[in-house]
């Protein structure tokens, strides 16, 4: 099983961020140029894009998968799975949510893959540890 994880600081409260990152189209900017898109929203009214949402996610017209949230725990977790796609063996994204001070809170995000071809899980896995960080920096100063 290949992981990776990237932690960020964000001066604001667990509250502000966490509902940031529990809406599906916050990722556009985190992980631009790619598209996310909720196909299926969470039976929970109040809440669409919680458990059991699906988004889409697309670069220009290329559908590359499906992500279904599986887990959420207000201010604290949400865990999500890839659906739907053979090449996947196993997938878990986990963002954790640690409130350090009244304004300021710790975002821990894990993803873990395994796919038929380790070296392929190993090489997805590196990119998306770039970009999560890039795209992290890019929310906390557009916040």
């Amino acid at each position: 099983m290949n992981c990776i994880q990237v932690q960020e600081q964000f001066n604001m409260p667990v509250e502000i961020i966490f509902e940031l990152l529990a809406k599906h189209d916050t990722y556009n900017q985190i992980f631009a140029p790619a598209l996310f898109v909720r196909i299926k929203d969470a039976e929970d009214v109040s809440r669409p894009d919680g458990i059991g949402s699906i988004r889409q996610i697309s670069i220009k017209s290329f559908k590359l998968l499906k992500e279904k949230i599986i887990a959420l725990d207000v201010n604290k977790r949400i865990e999500y799975q890839i659906i739907q796609n053979p090449l996947v063996q196993f997938h878990l994204g986990v963002i954790e949510f640690e409130a350090l001070s009244d304004k300021r809170t710790m975002v821990t995000y894990t993803i873990q893959l395994k796919m038929g071809a380790p070296f392929m899980a190993k090489l997805i896995l590196s990119q998306l540890k770039v970009v999560l960080k890039s795209g992290f920096i890019r929310l906390a100063k557009s916040i």
